[in-house]
């Protein structure tokens, strides 16, 4: 396991592709403020935090802006990377990046480059010259929108979990635009939380305001648990409603989410509680015609294979 963060590094084996891709970082730190995040206190997060003398809500660049130009330009055009991931422990739509520029001449080097895909998950919100350069560029990119369905519920107990980020409706007109264009254009529904974001309070409106934008891909994954997200946890969310989340955990023994990676250890959902919300949120999204896939369905036991399509599990493949 690294112990800082690396500007590229290779996927991890229990990951999407087993491994074949690579992630790339160009700062350490990410200014959304997720009180669910695991990068925030994963080793070489913290590592190079501390070499930047920064904190994690305050990005850093992992090397000055011109060096860190040039070194991912000359990477890139190794032909050593064909597919990569943006990004692991940040977000490439970090407002600040976003507005000083970084973020658009980042883009434009992969668009150039010799990198075959690339892979592009955002809770942020890209402006024009961003989509303009996808767009013109649709054939390299996989646009995925991070929302999770209880954000349209007025008064969620979950409203914390979306505090620090851009509203809702101006991303997904970015990606109804960018899907509209033909730039492969995905939901994440992530963290997907048990009993809260499967609710029909919150799923339905949530998927009625996909389809008026006409966003057709969806893939849900649900929320891990662990002790190291615990205090940004209990300052997010009132102290019932964290009570009544963690009550849906199997907390007997955490695993590792990835392998040989000690500080991924999580608990998951029961088996019975992921299973009947999985149940429920597959009828749904079946029903209404949504293309999908879920996350970690190897983790449900139980589930029918007559009712439910063993290809919703995702590979990979979804976004490539």
């Amino acid at each position: 396991m690294e112990d800082k963060v690396q500007l590229f590094s290779p996927g991890s084996l229990g990951t999407c592709w087993y491994g074949k891709y690579h992630y790339m970082e160009p700062w350490v730190g990410c200014a959304h403020a997720c009180p669910y995040c695991y990068a925030r206190t994963r080793g070489a997060v913290t590592n190079s935090l501390q070499e930047k003398a920064t904190t994690f809500g305050k990005p850093a660049l992992l090397m000055e802006r011109s060096e860190l130009l040039r070194e991912i330009e000359r990477e890139t055009g190794s032909g050593r990377l064909e597919i990569l991931k943006l990004c692991r422990y940040t977000d490439i739509f970090t407002p600040e990046f976003v507005a000083d520029g970084l973020a658009l001449e980042i883009l434009r080097i992969l668009a150039s480059s010799r990198v075959r895909r690339i892979i592009l998950t955002t809770k942020g919100l890209p402006d024009e010259a961003l989509i303009q350069l996808m767009i013109a560029h649709r054939e390299k990119f996989s646009y995925n929108l991070a929302a999770r369905p209880s954000c349209v519920v007025e008064d969620s107990v979950l409203a914390g979990f979306d505090a620090g980020l851009t509203p809702l409706e101006p991303r997904l007109e970015a990606g109804s635009r960018l899907a509209a264009a033909g730039v492969l254009t995905t939901v994440h529904m992530d963290p997907f939380v048990a009993g809260l974001d499967d609710a029909d309070q919150a799923l339905l409106p949530f998927l009625d305001r996909l389809k008026d934008h006409c966003l057709h891909r969806v893939m849900f994954s649900y929320l891990l648990f662990s002790n190291r997200i615990m205090p940004t946890m209990e300052a997010a969310l009132p102290a019932e409603a964290l009570k009544d989340l963690m009550a849906s955990y199997d907390f007997s023994g955490a695993h590792k989410v990835l392998p040989g990676q000690e500080d991924t250890a999580s608990y998951s959902l029961r088996n019975d509680v992921i299973r009947d919300s999985v149940e429920k949120t597959v009828t749904i999204l079946q029903e209404r015609g949504f293309d999908f896939v879920l996350c970690s369905l190897k983790s449900v036991r139980g589930l029918s294979t007559r009712k439910f399509n063993r290809s919703m599990l995702c590979d990979g493949k979804f976004y490539a």
